[in-house]
């Protein structure tokens, strides 16, 4: 079995990822094959901030050790416009007493009647919706027990708790399989029964540059995997800014907005996470990370490039001598040689 893939079906941002390209339409020559999508869910939102109602809040503040909101990693939508998947993903299981308990209490509340209202589609009542830990395969029975018995506080404490169940991701030689009950495969109309291959694995490939999601501060991940996928963001912004200046007229200036940059860095989903501390997190590294570019080009060349909040980042192209200097210094910056675990600081003009 290849090892680094192995690794990585722990990892919560490969998790994630993989959840989402289940949820993509793809060639059916494509090396994922994309379940979600072909059972008819698409991605409703990308780790959005849930809230207890007020009332919920009241009453559980004395019978359930609950959060007052919670950040799940993914919402799925069935095309049943009722119909939800709640999905958090898990380096491993964990107990009833533990702090992450709490987010799933809170998690198991909102994905029973409650689920419509909190996202703001409807009111409170009947729904179809259900709560899923996507995690390494032999995590599940693990977290399948916590479940079970956090389900039954909630029923005890005379609430309504939602459905849940778990996919379980499973290496096994040269592919990844996705296991499931058949509970989940009925709920959610899949198309197939489990296990299902879902990935197929060339020898010596790393699936890491395909991510939608390279880089997500909230997300638990070792240190060695969180620097390689920041050095993977800062390689797509630099891909970008490469590829947009080498498309320029001569004269002009080059205007590069934020949005822009995380866009193109997220294949289009920066639009739909919701996580905003995380987006200003990635906006401040990002920020810092073209500071750097800037640092490394030769003197001259410096004061053709300025940033303006409103605007962005303006690279003043006024001559084919300045573009092609330009052009050669920034393509020579290498994401690998910054500190990768550098922690950034806000500052006063967050936003």
């Amino acid at each position: 079995m290849n090892q680094n893939i192995s690794e990585l079906c722990k990892d919560p941002l490969f998790q994630l990822n993989l959840a989402i390209w289940l949820a993509q339409p793809q060639p059916k020559e494509f090396y994922v094959y994309p379940l979600f999508f072909e059972s008819g869910l698409s991605i409703y939102s990308l780790s959005p901030l849930l809230a207890l109602p007020v009332d919920i809040r009241l009453s559980v503040s004395k019978k359930l050790d609950c959060q007052e909101a919670v950040r799940p990693d993914l919402i799925l939508k069935g095309k049943n416009p009722k119909k939800f998947c709640i999905l958090e993903c898990k380096v491993s299981s964990f107990s009833q007493s533990s702090s992450t308990a709490r987010q799933a209490r809170t998690l198991l509340l909102i994905a029973g009647p409650l689920i419509l209202e909190v996202l703001a589609v409807g009111k409170r009542g009947a729904s179809d919706s259900l709560l899923c830990y996507f995690s390494n395969s032999n995590q599940i029975t693990g977290l399948e027990e916590t479940l079970n018995v956090l389900t039954k506080e909630i029923v005890t404490a005379n609430l309504e708790p939602g459905i849940y169940g778990c996919f379980g991701i499973k290496p096994n030689q040269s592919e990844i399989l996705l296991e499931y009950s058949d509970k989940i495969k009925k709920f959610l109309y899949l198309l197939k029964d489990a296990p299902v291959k879902i990935l197929d694995v060339e020898k010596d490939t790393d699936p890491r540059p395909l991510y939608f999601i390279p880089y997500d501060p909230n997300l638990q991940q070792k240190t060695e995997e969180q620097q390689l996928c920041r050095r993977i963001l800062f390689e797509r912004i630099l891909s970008y800014i490469v590829s947009t200046i080498g498309g320029a007229t001569i004269p002009s200036s080059v205007i590069i907005k934020m949005e822009e940059l995380l866009s193109s860095a997220t294949f289009g989903l920066y639009e739909v996470w919701d996580d905003s501390e995380s987006k200003k997190y990635v906006r401040r590294l990002v920020k810092d990370f073209l500071s750097n570019i800037k640092s490394s080009i030769n003197e001259p060349l410096k004061e053709f490039i300025t940033y303006e909040a409103q605007k962005g980042w303006i690279f003043n192209l006024k001559d084919k001598e300045t573009f092609e200097e330009m052009q050669k210094q920034i393509m020579k910056f290498k994401p690998e040689t910054l500190d990768l675990s550098k922690k950034i600081e806000p500052t006063l003009f967050d936003y």
